[in-house]
Parts: C-alpha cells; sequence; structure tokens
C-alpha cells in the first residue's frame, strides 16, 4: 500500500483544459523516491466517452513512463444508469441547470472517493484546475508527523473541496455522506459536517497553503470563477521590492523552519522566513552588516500581508552602531504596525537593524521581506 493517493476528477471544458497544467505541477513536484509512495488517479468523469477517450489519449502520450509505472492510474465512470440517477428538479441551487451540475459533482467526488479507499494510507482530494509547490509532498509528510493523530480533515488550501487531505478509511463513510446529501449541499460543506461529525471542532488550514486554483472557465459551461487562495505558497515568495541589499550576516534566536531559512527574507526577489513555533518575548531576528551602512529607507513585511497571518502582533525594529549588536544601546526604534515597519530616515554608520519580539504570540511568524534602502 502506497503512502498518498492524490484523486483528480476531470471534464471537458469548452473554452480551456487545465489537467494537464495540474498534472505537470504534481509529477514534477515528486522525486523519482517519492513516485513509489504515491499514486494519482485521474477519474475521466465526463458524460460524453468521446472526451474522456481524448482526455486519456492526451494523458497517456504525455507520460507514458508515469502511466506504465502505475503513478498515474485512470479511472471510468460506471454505468450511469447505475451510479447517477436522474438530475432533473433538484433542489437547493438558483437555477435546474446549476444544480444538475453541481448533483453530478458531488456524485462524481463519492464514486472517486470510494475506488481509492483502498490505495493508500492517506488521500488527497484536488481538481483538475489546480497548481501545486514544488514541495507539495514533503511538506503534506511533515505536517502529518507535526499534527496530533485524532485530525480527521488537514487542509492545504482554502478553497471548496480542494487539497483537503484525509485518512483513507473515512473514505467510504464521508462518500456515503455526500451521496446522502449530494442533491442539496455541495461537497464543499458537506466535507466540514463530516469533520464535525467525526469529532474535530475546527478547521486545520496550513498556511502558507500548497495549492492554487487557476481554472476561470468552470467545468459548468458558461461559468466563470476567478477564485484564488490568498495564502499561496509561491505568490507568497514574491517579494515587493526586487531590492540588493546590503551584504550581512543573518541570525536569530527564534525556532527555524528550515524549509524558510532567516536569510530568505533578506535575500533575493523571492522567499521570507518561517519560525517552526510561535514566537516569544525577547527573541530577535538580526541583521549584521559586513560594513557599515548609510540608510534612507527600511521596509520589513512580517505575515501573508498587512494585518493577516503570521504577522509580529507586537515588536519593533531597532538599529544599532556597536560592532557586534549585542550591547542592546540601540537607537530610533520604530513599533511594528499591523506586522510592518516602513520609515524613511537619513542614518549614517549603521552597523545592524534588529526584530525584536516584545510580547508572546500564539502563532509562528513569518517575515516575508526585508529590504534596506542606501543613501
Amino acid at each position: 500500500m502506497r503512502f498518498l493517493t492524490i484523486g483528480v476528477p476531470t471534464v471537458c471544458r469548452k473554452q480551456q483544459q487545465y489537467v494537464l497544467t495540474t498534472l505537470d505541477s504534481l509529477v514534477s513536484g515528486l522525486s523519482r523516491g517519492q513516485r513509489q509512495e504515491v499514486v494519482i488517479v485521474v477519474y475521466l468523469a465526463d458524460q460524453n466517452e468521446t472526451c474522456r477517450r481524448s482526455t486519456e489519449t492526451d494523458i497517456r502520450q504525455k507520460y507514458p513512463s508515469l502511466v506504465q509505472s502505475c503513478l498515474i492510474r485512470f479511472l471510468h465512470p460506471p454505468a450511469i444508469s447505475r451510479f447517477y440517477p436522474a438530475l432533473s428538479r433538484q433542489s437547493g441551487t438558483n437555477s435546474e441547470k446549476k444544480a444538475r451540475w453541481r448533483s453530478k459533482q458531488n456524485l462524481d467526488f463519492s464514486y472517486l472517493l470510494i475506488q481509492c479507499q483502498n490505495l493508500s494510507t492517506y488521500y488527497l482530494q484536488l481538481e483538475d484546475d489546480v497548481i501545486a509547490v514544488s514541495w507539495f509532498y514533503r511538506s503534506i509528510k511533515e505536517t502529518i508527523k507535526m499534527t496530533a493523530s485524532n485530525w480527521v480533515c488537514i487542509e492545504f488550501i482554502e478553497l471548496g473541496f480542494i487539497g483537503k487531505l484525509f485518512h483513507s478509511s473515512d473514505l467510504v463513510p464521508l462518500a456515503t455522506m455526500i451521496v446522502d446529501w449530494y442533491q442539496h449541499t455541495p461537497a464543499d460543506d458537506t466535507y466540514i459536517e463530516y469533520y464535525k461529525k467525526r469529532q474535530q471542532k475546527s478547521r486545520i488550514l496550513v498556511t502558507p497553503t500548497l495549492f492554487q486554483h487557476i481554472g476561470w472557465h468552470s467545468s459548468l459551461d458558461g461559468r466563470l470563477q476567478k477564485l484564488k487562495d490568498p495564502y499561496f505558497e509561491s505568490d507568497l515568495e514574491n517579494k515587493l521590492f526586487v531590492n540588493t541589499n546590503p551584504p550581512a550576516n543573518i541570525s536569530t534566536t527564534m525556532t527555524i523552519d528550515f524549509q524558510h531559512p532567516p536569510r530568505d527574507c533578506y535575500e533575493g526577489s523571492r522567499g521570507y522566513f518561517l519560525t517552526s513555533e510561535p514566537v516569544k518575548d525577547g527573541t530577535v531576528f538580526s541583521v549584521l552588516f559586513l560594513s557599515l551602512q548609510n540608510l534612507s529607507r527600511i521596509f520589513v513585511q512580517t505575515g501573508i500581508s498587512a494585518g493577516r497571518r503570521n504577522i509580529l502582533e507586537e515588536g519593533v525594529l531597532e538599529l544599532g552602531k556597536n560592532i557586534d549588536c549585542r550591547n542592546q544601546s540601540f537607537y530610533n526604534v520604530y513599533r511594528f504596525h499591523k506586522g510592518m515597519v516602513d520609515v524613511r530616515i537619513d542614518q549614517k554608520d549603521v552597523r545592524c537593524i534588529v526584530i525584536r519580539v516584545t510580547a508572546d504570540q500564539k502563532s509562528v511568524l513569518m517575515i516575508k521581506e526585508i529590504s534596506v534602502f542606501q543613501k
């Protein structure tokens, strides 16, 4: 039995197909060894047989070795009359067309869940119009290790019924609930009721998230959906300023998430620093310049965006002239506001800047960007 099954239901869209982009994103993030631990099940759920055959052919031609090795497997729908009842006169949505689409989607999900129940220890629900960060699999395994054992659902994207991780032992009862409610409740809501029924009291959403929705053209013909996950990891890596900071030694007394080391928030146009535990009063993040600097501006952003998650809730930015910046005789102390400091200054001979936490906080800290501007 493998470690993880990734379920990807797909149907044909008239305007644009995304499933190959989704598969590209998934397989490129898996090493040769990791591919032995994963199976990607592509559910060809379209009611049009010609469409199903065309999609399968495209995938087989692009990934012949991955299909042969069973990293990518195909699931075909059962006879329509056996599993899919007549989808007319459904209730709970604004139009019959949308109701039929939503009801079929629910049944697609439930059939996929049932068929994947014995393939692996864990199951990840995706759709055919998402992309993943390149380290998604490693992050999922590390999250499982770090999360208490009584979880039912861990979410790696905020949106819909996407990026939801379950134990495979939960797939049949979850599918049963989706089928029971398929006429009036989207799976987007049903999975929440399921984990609450299983005594998971609150949502477990891992941020920054690992997946992003890219499909503007919905599988419901004529519908546009421009939904984007605001916490997507790759989007978060982009810094506001493309600035070459002065050479410096970076250090911190905060606990470090080694996927996002301290230097990542200071160098380059992408990357950020993330702590592995909530920060404590008195811990610091230090930038010690290799030579004295004349500075005109300092910009520091913490968290996903101003005032949002993982910000520095209580803290100050300090400037120092001492050669080792350890005497704590700092001047020009600036307080963080909504996780940010952006100050225009006229300071000569600055040796270091220090971010100091002034109160314990309950969340981990992300330092997204430190940009230092010289005179």
